[in-house]
């Protein structure tokens, strides 16, 4: 549990760090969460998908990385797309970057199809990981827009202060390691 809490935290801080290059409302910010956890949930379930229908019967379990990442980088361009085509006022421009440098995703679609569970199992696990995305998300906004208004002193403006707060964030969620074990 503790590898799933690092990867997701260091997930959502890059993307963070990727949305903080334009200006981020609270709208884009969701738009992009609620991206993520699309291509989070059809990226695990289709990875899935993939090892049963062509890894697995064609024993090509060593080319299973270069059958994901088209599936994925396909993702990362195609649900923009819809969401825009489905809300044409949401801000899904540029969102594609975020979405393809999002290794959760990719080390998600990998666990996936190396645990070997149900369809249910899975597309819930990735529904569950997308969600957790998109709260560490809004909860790396809210820590950036706190330290940009509290007196911080000025070494730790910035960068520092978001890998602090990351840190307490990742050791917070660690927390809860074991919560759900028998």
């Amino acid at each position: 549990m503790n590898d799933y809490v690092l990867i997701l935290a260091s997930a959502a801080l890059v993307s963070h760090l990727l949305l903080q290059q334009q200006p981020l409302s609270r709208l884009r910010l969701h738009v992009c969460g609620l991206a993520g956890a699309l291509s989070i949930a059809l990226g695990v379930a289709g990875g899935q998908t993939l090892e049963r229908l062509i890894v697995a019967p064609w024993h090509l379990q060593n080319l299973r990385l270069f059958l994901l990442l088209p599936w994925l980088a396909l993702l990362a361009w195609g649900v923009p797309q819809v969401l825009a085509r489905l809300r044409p006022q949401w801000p899904t421009g540029r969102l594609a970057l975020p979405l393809l440098g999002n290794a959760l995703l990719l080390g998600l679609a990998l666990q996936a199809t190396e645990k070997g569970a149900t369809a249910s199992a899975t597309l819930s696990g990735g529904l569950l990981a997308g969600l957790g995305f998109w709260l560490a998300l809004v909860l790396f906004d809210d820590l950036h827009q706190r330290s940009q208004h509290a007196e911080v002193p000025a070494v730790l403006r910035g960068l520092p202060i978001t890998l602090i707060g990351t840190g307490v964030m990742a050791l917070a969620f660690s927390g809860f390691n074991g919560l759900f074990t028998q």
